[in-house]
């Protein structure tokens, strides 16, 4: 599955994280895009990337609304 896959899916599931962490991923920081296997996501989801990318996340959210 690639990312847009994933991403659509998400959408209708109403996964917001999910979509904002992918949005961030591909439209942000530029280092996936949405023809990326969604197992590309894995590294994100290490518990030892979880507190910077919740900042992350979270900066990005006030800043796109």
């Amino acid at each position: 599955m690639n990312l847009r896959e994933l991403y659509t899916e998400a959408i209708a599931e109403k996964f917001h994280s999910l979509c904002l962490l992918i949005e961030f991923l591909v439209f942000e920081k530029q280092v996936l895009s949405f023809e990326s296997d969604a197992r590309e996501l894995d590294l994100y989801f290490k518990p030892n990337n979880r507190r910077r990318m919740n900042y992350l996340l979270l900066e990005y959210r006030q800043k796109v609304g």
